[in-house]
């Protein structure tokens, strides 16, 4: 078997924000730590390379001429007691122009004869700091070459070599370093847990937001909340648009299933009804092809419906046919009730409604009335001032006014033991209200409900 290749989890962004900083912040403090022992080091050695200057004049301010060529220097030197205590650390020699070794403090103990102390190349009048190493010690070598005239006018070259010992000079940089380290340490840690926090801080918005879309998945939340930094508030709000869309198309899909069942009751109820009751078997296919292609046509509207919303199609069509197509389908559903249909349409009337509308909007409302009433349903379509209005009244028990804005709203029924979902008339409501359109519920002066659906024209 192949083995399964292991995705590795990406790392969080606050992961990546420490790891950065702290890659940064060593070599920040690596850097800054060389500088300050770099710059300590070197403000020791100038003052190491002043004082041993100082002894150089000190030792000069001893010595004395006795001939050219022989320098006298007292054996022990008043200025520093070290120069006269053996092996103190600080020894001075003093070379004449053939390097020969004419004077060394007390302090010295170099074996002159085994161990030469090497004299660098310079210029009379010209200080040198250098480090040495001999016996496998390390040394500080300052180096003068003075010239020294003689009352007759003869220069002399005398070279003024004085050693110290460097352990004290390491001991104070390895101190330095290891408290540099320290603190520079210290404040890393603190600066790394100080972002750290920062960061926490800084993310929590983030952190806020996860959370919220984990409680959306769970249904807890409708939607993120509005107290966002300014950075994120377009993302969230984008995300809150996203969700508003989403849910919004989920519940048009639905209720575009129950509109398509609510709607091809009706040609399947004429359709049955033509089965039980018709004998003639032209007549019956006539009536089942209808209404199939009716029953096409409702599933390609309802289809364009639930992808596309209502469309507001300004292409007029005539009133009478429409109506007297609804007349004829509803009739054969409820012909056990023998309804008597009034019906009274201006003589071409037309109105600008999307055919699938037109059949969605007075369909419900005919299928209404024919449930409710006793026997007879009037319908009149006219054009006033500017509006075509399209009544529908029934004699049956009428609306009572306390339900009737209820009954526009989805699922709402107003009476559980008659048949039905509750979707038609909030189907109506819709598609009234894309074409800015008006629904008035009324009593009927047969004495039930009157419904009254008008658009401007």
């Amino acid at each position: 078997m192949a083995k399964q290749t292991e995705i590795k989890q990406p790392y969080s962004l606050q992961r990546r924000l420490l790891l950065n900083t702290s890659i940064v912040l060593v070599f920040f403090i690596a850097a800054m730590s060389f500088i300050l022992l770099d710059t300590y080091k070197t403000g020791i050695k100038q003052a190491t390379y002043e004082r041993l200057y100082a002894q150089f004049y000190s030792l000069l301010s001893y010595a004395d001429e006795m001939e050219p060529g022989n320098l006298f220097l007292p054996e022990e030197i008043p200025s520093d007691k070290r120069f006269n205590q053996y092996n103190s650390g600080l020894s001075a020699l003093v070379y004449d122009e053939t390097e020969s070794l004419i004077w060394k403090s007390l302090s010295a103990r170099y074996d002159q004869e085994q161990h030469k102390v090497p004299l660098p190349l310079s210029l009379p009048g010209e200080a040198t700091l250098t480090d040495i190493t001999m016996e496998d010690t390390e040394y500080f070598r300052f180096h003068y070459i003075a010239e020294w005239e003689s009352p007759e006018g003869e220069i002399s070259l005398y070279h003024f070599v004085i050693l110290e010992n460097k352990r004290p000079f390491d001991q104070v940089i390895d101190a330095y370093r290891n408290q540099l380290w320290m603190w520079l340490s210290i404040l890393a840690l603190s600066l790394l847990f100080i972002l750290f926090i920062v960061m926490r801080w800084t993310l929590r918005p983030i952190r806020r937001a996860v959370k919220e879309l984990r409680q959306i998945e769970k249904g807890l939340l409708n939607n993120l909340s509005d107290q966002y930094p300014q950075e994120l508030q377009r993302l969230t709000e984008n995300i809150n648009r996203f969700i508003k869309n989403e849910r919004h198309q989920s519940k048009r899909y639905k209720e575009t299933l129950g509109n398509l069942a609510h709607s091809l009751k009706t040609p399947l109820a004429v359709m049955n009804t033509a089965l039980q009751n018709e004998n003639d078997a032209e007549k019956l296919a006539k009536i089942c092809s209808e209404q199939i292609g009716r029953m096409d046509q409702i599933v390609a509207y309802q289809l364009q419906r639930a992808t596309s919303g209502p469309q507001v199609m300004m292409r007029s069509m005539e009133v009478e046919p429409a109506v007297d197509k609804l007349v004829a389908s509803l009739g054969k559903v409820y012909q056990d009730k023998n309804i008597d249909f009034a019906v009274s349409v201006t003589k071409g009337l037309t109105i600008a409604l999307n055919e699938g509308d037109f059949y969605e909007v007075f369909g419900n409302i005919l299928d209404n009335a024919c449930k409710w009433t006793d026997s007879k349903i009037r319908i009149h379509a006219e054009r006033v001032a500017g509006r075509v209005r399209i009544t529908i009244e029934d004699n049956g028990p009428g609306i009572p006014e306390n339900v009737r804005l209820a009954i526009l709203s989805r699922g709402k029924r107003l009476d559980e033991t008659v048949e039905g979902q509750g979707i038609g008339m909030s189907v109506v409501k819709e598609i009234v209200a894309a074409y800015n359109g008006k629904i008035q519920i009324d009593t009927s002066d047969l004495g039930g409900s009157l419904m009254r659906v008008s658009f401007k024209q």
